[in-house]
């Protein structure tokens, strides 16, 4: 692993709840050769006055600040384009990256060529997740309990082996849990596969791009601890909000996903996946709806 170097790129937006337990974890890596690239993009909290400290502190952190908020997926796409290394890393800011998980992913990237990401096992925390815990041996919420991890959680990341359309059958079977989207990269690669385009699940297209390149392997170990209230926990109003979708998309969220694998991927490849793109448009319906009927439930209970 001698000379082996690493970029993690961190957008964020108001992180200051969880920038100290993000960069404490990143600096207790036991794999220590990387850059640090994070991309705060115009923040209202403390989040530029913690990077600044951290970056006076270590000068492996790189910190840039954007004058106005570029939008989430811009912000990805920065820290991205930063990259000084050959291997690449998005590790949201509110992810805990337990010890072992650079050095493990690297390694494997380093042993194996024919991977193209390594990630490991994950797990749930958060207020959510804490009060399900605390219910779980009662009877009456077991069900429940089940029924929301399997929903709504990153119930845990996936590998994928095999041919190129083995590889695909098996990633877009699991596509709704992305958290392989959080693993390590080789950097050329994964700039090929970047998708520019800001819409629902373009990170599903970017790892069907990976596949081109490669297996999805995953460290048979739990190193990284996922937060139960990011981004994809908003509802569709929030995240189509956040990632500036217009009226259009928002009413047909996974379109903009469907209509790309159409145009880079081929007529040929959705109808060999007919039965999950028709699944993946319906759910896309069925979250939209609840969704509306949440915010109409909470704007009728004030």
């Amino acid at each position: 692993m001698n000379g082996v170097k690493l970029s993690i790129g961190i957008p964020v937006y108001n992180g200051e709840k969880f920038l100290h337990k993000k960069l404490d974890s990143l600096l207790e890596q036991t794999f220590t050769n990387f850059e640090i690239i994070i991309s705060d993009n115009a923040s209202t909290d403390l989040t530029a006055k913690i990077c600044e400290e951290y970056a006076k502190k270590d000068k492996r952190i790189c910190y840039f600040r954007q004058n106005k908020n570029m939008g989430a997926w811009w912000n990805f796409g920065f820290v991205l384009e930063k990259a000084k290394y050959e291997y690449f890393l998005w590790s949201a800011v509110d992810d805990i990256l337990l010890p072992q998980f650079l050095e493990e992913n690297v390694k494997k990237l380093e042993s194996d060529k024919k991977i193209a990401c390594s990630v490991s096992k994950m797990r749930l925390y958060g207020k959510t997740t804490n009060e399900l815990e605390i219910r779980s041996n009662d009877s009456i919420f077991k069900n429940k309990i089940k029924k929301f991890k399997k929903t709504f959680g990153h119930l845990d990341t996936f590998p994928a082996t095999g041919s190129y359309e083995k590889r695909v059958k098996e990633y877009i079977k699991n596509l709704r849990h992305n958290q392989i989207f959080y693993g390590v990269f080789r950097t050329d690669q994964i700039r090929q596969a970047y998708v520019k385009d800001s819409f629902l699940w373009n990170e599903g297209c970017i790892m069907l791009n990976i596949l081109k390149f490669g297996e999805l392997f995953v460290v048979d170990k739990v190193l990284m601890n996922v937060y139960d209230e990011g981004m994809s926990r908003k509802g569709m109003f929030g995240v189509a909000k956040q990632m500036h979708h217009g009226l259009i998309t928002t009413i047909l969220p996974m379109y903009p996903f469907t209509k790309w694998c159409g145009k880079n991927l081929g007529s040929v490849f959705i109808m060999k996946n007919l039965g999950f793109f028709i699944k993946i448009n319906c759910i896309g319906e069925i979250s939209i709806i609840v969704d509306l009927m949440r915010k109409i439930k909470s704007i009728g209970s004030k």
